[in-house]
């Protein structure tokens, strides 16, 4: 049995975000709540609520053997977008004395600054280019991410009092030796916008370009003319950005040629299969030789390729013989590879041959006071990742300021799979498809293609979470009556030979066995008993003192889209939520006649509809038996009633 394991969806993403309770508190419709635990990690929620590359989604329980995965992405992106703005909480000042330069505004280095200035450090951001952003405001379309959304995560980030230098080229108009003698620190964080191309002849033609410089000018405004037939080579990100974009340039025929196959491709399944609703030809297992013509090109030739399984790893590939073949082009557009300009800090690094040496995992180098980050230290990578790499930076640069030791982290414990016997139990819920503009529409401009839940599918599409590591515990005031073992829909507690133990693992917090048990020793981490009593207390005074007598109390639960009006008009209604009503007891459903209400209502689910398997059938019990204990005490029964829509 596990305990105290983090959900695998939270070990997987490079931030170690808390998607499990953001989700949670979007399930309760708590967008503020749910906003602020993103925020904990994440200055760029809503720039990675439209790209992140979702590696949480891959290994979502859910996904794994119930249904489908939760559409996590997306219910950052809404978190991040409906919460109301809140101004990130920082010094008013700079609390240290020392001073940072980030070189590179990309998601990296930015991350880097908007931490260091957290932990109370001046920090100055030195840009090459005349805005902030890096790849996020010169790199991906507005269609996939609008330039409005960067700028106001980057104006949050500003607000801490970080200072930002545009047009400030890194061995133009600054060394690295003039940082070190201004700055106490300095952190790298220059991104990869440097291309690799193929070793084709050829390439010098006219018409050959880069994805890197093509998407820049998109990014500036310009609206250039790729031609009818456009030819995109790679098979990342990138090259799907450049296929859809020309696309949006009117261009008529646009293949994307990558060498693997389709499985083997960088890019998200989701990209690749929207830019062929728009209608981008793919060609796969195939690889550029030569692009030809007369000053402008005119063709490409291309040979067919093969793997070589006895390779390790995914194989060497091969060409095959006698496979060439001609495309005709107006224009390539190469995406086969980028990297970090690294030439400008060369000169520093001399007695390492000419490279940089990286001491650890923290991005220091062996240059006192130099730490570097993001596409730098590792090469291309996800946003997410690079906000990691921005993260640990900035940590590494406070621990050398301040000579701390550095922190072991221990890689954390992962729930186990869902057993087959539970997974087979728990309710089909069918993922919410994002909505996103018509086909026809959308090839026709850049306007933004996804948009986005409303608070109805957000609240039901977190619904689905199975709220994985925040189930049932059990405390040594168990009695060993084995109560939870009989009530379990999930069949998940089992006897111990103290207690009974519960599996958390396998807990899908539906909360019944804590609602059954009659020594209170269960508690959730969802809900925590003594948190669901406080709440209960504190609405009843306030119902108490504002309507005593005549107010009507609402059990409802957080799954629930809509509010159930009350069956007695003229009463004051006051409401408590709770994550699945199946967790409630009797005491909670007296509780209110002794606080003076005049009715109790459960706004339970119908069967069909409940996120928890038996939860309503359960409900129904408990409704009945508190309505036989006010029959035993004098009070009418039918004043605690089922509510529902």
């Amino acid at each position: 049995m596990i305990v105290n394991a983090v959900p695998p969806c939270q070990a997987a993403c490079p931030i170690q975000m808390d998607v499990q309770g953001y989700v949670a508190a979007i399930s309760r419709g708590d967008l503020q709540e749910a906003d602020r635990i993103i925020r904990r990690t994440n200055p760029f929620p809503s720039v990675c609520g439209r790209i992140c590359t979702r590696e949480c989604e891959f290994v979502c329980r859910r996904g794994q053997k119930v249904d489908e995965p939760v559409a996590i992405r997306v219910l950052k992106r809404f978190a991040a977008d409906r919460a109301e703005s809140v101004v990130p909480c920082g010094p008013e000042k700079p609390y240290y004395e020392e001073r940072i330069a980030v070189v590179g505004s990309g998601p990296a280095g930015l991350t880097a600054a908007h931490d260091l200035a957290l932990l109370g450090y001046g920090v100055t951001v030195f840009e090459a280019e005349d805005e902030l952003g890096g790849m996020m405001t010169r790199g991906i379309p507005g269609y996939r991410l609008p330039l409005e959304v960067v700028r106001k995560e980057i104006e949050r980030i500003l607000s801490l009092g970080v200072e930002a230098r545009t047009s400030q080229v890194l061995g133009r108009d600054f060394t690295l030796h003039d940082l070190r003698e201004e700055y106490q620190a300095v952190f790298l964080a220059m991104g990869s916008e440097k291309s690799f191309c193929p070793d084709c002849r050829g390439v010098d033609l006219s018409g050959v370009l880069t994805a890197v410089d093509f998407l820049k000018d998109i990014s500036r405004g310009e609206r250039p003319d790729p031609g009818e037939k456009v030819v995109v080579i790679g098979g990342g990100h990138t090259a799907i950005d450049v296929a859809r974009t020309c696309l949006r340039l009117g261009a008529g025929e646009v293949s994307v040629v990558y060498r693997r196959t389709i499985d083997e491709m960088p890019a998200g399944m989701d990209q690749v299969e929207e830019a062929q609703e728009e209608g981008v030809a793919f060609r796969f297992v195939t690889a550029p030789v030569e692009f030809l013509g007369v000053k402008t090109v005119e063709k490409m030739r291309c040979v067919k390729m093969k793997v070589d399984k006895s390779c390790k790893g995914k194989g060497s590939l091969v060409c095959v013989e006698g496979s060439e073949f001609d495309i005709k082009v107006d224009s390539i557009i190469l995406a086969t590879g980028y990297g970090p300009r690294t030439e400008p800090v060369q000169e520093l690094f001399d007695s390492l041959d000419g490279k940089v040496e990286i001491k650890d995992g923290s991005g220091a180098t062996n240059m006192a006071g130099v730490f570097v980050g993001g596409d730098f230290l590792s090469g291309p990578t996800s946003v997410v990742q690079a906000i990691a790499s921005g993260r640990t930076g900035a940590d590494s640069i406070h621990r050398y300021l301040r000579s701390l030791a550095p922190v072991d982290t221990p890689e954390p414990v992962v729930l186990d799979d869902l057993d087959d016997q539970v997974a087979a139990l728990v309710p089909r819920a069918q993922r919410r498809k994002i909505p996103a503009l018509p086909v026809e529409e959308r090839i026709k401009n850049f306007e933004e293609v996804e948009l986005g839940y409303t608070l109805e599918e957000a609240r039901a599409e977190a619904g689905r979470c199975l709220n994985c590591s925040a189930g049932a515990v059990v405390s040594y005031e168990c009695a060993s009556c084995l109560n939870c073992v009989l009530v379990c829909p999930y069949e998940v507690p089992r006897p111990g030979a103290e207690r009974a133990e519960i599996d958390i693992s396998q807990c899908q917090a539906c909360g019944i066995c804590a609602g059954q048990c009659p020594a209170a020793a269960i508690d959730l981490g969802l809900d925590p008993r003594e948190k669901h009593r406080e709440i209960l207390r504190e609405v009843l005074d306030r119902a108490g003192r504002e309507a005593p007598g005549a107010f009507v109390l609402q059990f409802m639960c957080d799954f629930r889209q809509s509010r159930v009006p009350p069956s007695e008009s003229g009463k004051a209604v006051y409401q408590v939520f709770r994550p699945g009503l199946g967790r409630m007891d009797v005491y909670e459903l007296l509780a209110p006649f002794q606080a003076g209400a005049a009715a109790v209502q459960v706004a339970a689910c119908r069967d069909q509809d409940c996120k928890f398997k038996d939860c309503a059938g359960w409900v129904r019990k408990n409704v009945k038996r508190a309505a036989r204990v006010m029959d035993d005490l004098g009070l009418d029964p039918g004043q605690l009633s089922i509510v529902q829509e």
